[in-house]
């Protein structure tokens, strides 16, 4: 499993002419085509001109690497690196991409005790582009998760950080970042993402602690670090409840939002609302009420589920105006749909082509923007370059094609989000109209109430 293949750094750790192409490449579909809008906070927080090592969850395979690589290196000009899992570089375009932007892999226990031995080569290059006052984004869960929790820590991030330190006779300062990645939607391209940095941590003050006792202090600072990480994120961590909950903060959660001043349709004012709303329903002393306030939201989930209606619609009220009058739109637009999906057919095909055969749904996210970074984007130009320039005989003709194929595809996913939200308010309409909401509507107002009387 071992890969040897190496991303070469020019002297001082600074990017080469390659890898900045590449790397704006990437940028730019992940920055303005694939993601919808990107939220920062805390980039204050990255010191520059030193060695640091960026601690993150970890919960979209490559997406959270490109944000982390992305929301980092606006900060400086110094190249990063970024540990993953290695079993991801032994998919063709993943691994080729993750070389590319000179990540490196990352074996676990599960892949086999022997194969724990090849960390070495990984980890003592990590630790050497430490000791030029680079940057590390590594990420010590034990593989992505699936659900918006932490998982525990290793301690490799640790042993490599100070085995730097070491290897400069303990000279250099080295510190440590909690970082955050949160998403409005794990799967769906156009969605929000937001990339969070907390306080640096420098290892310096353990140093000499670490000579006597290095075990000691490395489950020291890992429960710090991971504390860390967990109060910036959103950490659900009562498992037993988790898709009530889950489902709690996206229907009452918008509610709890605009209740305290917050924004539910801002990302970063979101999550602040909903780990308060999460951390609320956790202190909750009437454990009793609680319990029955999570059965009944977990009934009216599934309801909603099973009549393939959103919660917001009981707040949005949609109007039959409103449903034709989007409906008519949805149709006079549709010839532009048509040539939007022509237009990025690979785009959008590869990905779903690849997808079906991925079991892991974390990884999908990754696919839907790897295929088109690597693939589908460049051969897609490539044919709307040769037939335009064959056909229209025309350079700025052709120009303005390719450079309308970002926006093809934008105007392609929006209008499929338009149409799933027309269809379910039509669905909304058709079941009132029936009398088929009426058990809905009481269920769904004494969880509201039930959840009123628990949080006020």
């Amino acid at each position: 499993m071992e890969n040897k293949r190496k991303v070469k750094l020019s002297k001082g750790g600074k990017p080469g002419l390659a890898y900045g192409l590449f790397k704006l490449h990437v940028r730019l579909v992940h920055n303005l085509t694939y993601y919808r809008n990107i939220h920062y906070a805390g980039r204050e927080n990255i010191p520059q001109n030193c060695p640091l090592v960026i601690v993150s969850n970890h919960q979209n395979s490559l997406n959270d690497a490109l944000g982390l690589l992305f929301a980092s290196s606006s900060r400086g000009k110094r190249k990063i690196r970024a540990i993953t899992r290695a079993d991801a570089f032994e998919i063709p375009v993943l691994g080729f991409i993750m070389h590319g932007l000179g990540l490196l892999p990352a074996f676990r226990l599960s892949y086999g005790v022997e194969s724990l031995s090849h960390n070495t080569h990984a980890f003592d290059e990590a630790s050497d582009e430490l000791l030029l006052d680079g940057t590390i984004i590594i990420y010590p869960e034990s593989g992505h998760q699936d659900r918006r929790w932490l998982g525990p820590f290793t301690y490799g991030y640790l042993r490599m950080a100070f085995e730097a330190a070491e290897k400069s006779g303990f000279e250099k300062e080295i510190f440590i970042l909690p970082a955050c990645n949160h998403y409005s939607d794990y799967f769906n391209p156009r969605e929000d993402i937001l990339i969070k940095f907390g306080k640096p941590l420098s290892l310096a003050p353990y140093y000499e602690r670490y000579r006597q006792t290095p075990r000691t202090v490395q489950r020291e600072l890992n429960g710090i670090i991971r504390r860390k990480v967990s109060e910036l994120m959103l950490d659900i961590r009562d498992s037993d409840n988790y898709d009530t909950i889950d489902f709690i903060r996206n229907s009452y959660g918008r509610k709890y939002a605009e209740e305290r001043g917050l924004n539910p349709a801002n990302l970063a004012d979101r999550l602040i609302s909903d780990k308060r709303l999460v951390e609320h329903l956790a202190a909750t002393a009437d454990r009793d009420a609680l319990t029955t306030v999570y059965a009944d939201a977990a009934e009216l989930n599934l309801r909603l589920r099973q009549l393939k209606i959103s919660d917001d619609l009981f707040d949005e009220r949609p109007s039959a105006l409103r449903v034709y009058g989007t409906a008519l739109l949805l149709v006079v637009l549709l010839p532009a749909q048509l040539l939007a999906l022509v237009a990025n057919g690979l785009v959008f095909g590869l990905p779903r082509l690849v997808n079906r055969r991925i079991d892991d749904v974390m990884l999908h996210a990754s696919f839907k923007i790897a295929l088109p970074i690597l693939v589908a984007v460049p051969l897609t130009n490539l044919i709307v370059f040769f037939t335009l320039m064959a056909t229209a005989k025309s350079l700025l003709v052709t120009a303005a094609s390719m450079l309308s194929l970002p926006f093809l595809y934008i105007f392609a996913v929006g209008f499929d989000k338009i149409r799933n939200k027309c269809i379910s308010r039509a669905r909304f309409l058709k079941l009132s109209k029936r009398g088929k909401l009426s058990e809905t509507v009481n269920l769904r107002t004494k969880v509201l109430k039930g959840l009123d009387d628990l949080l006020k």
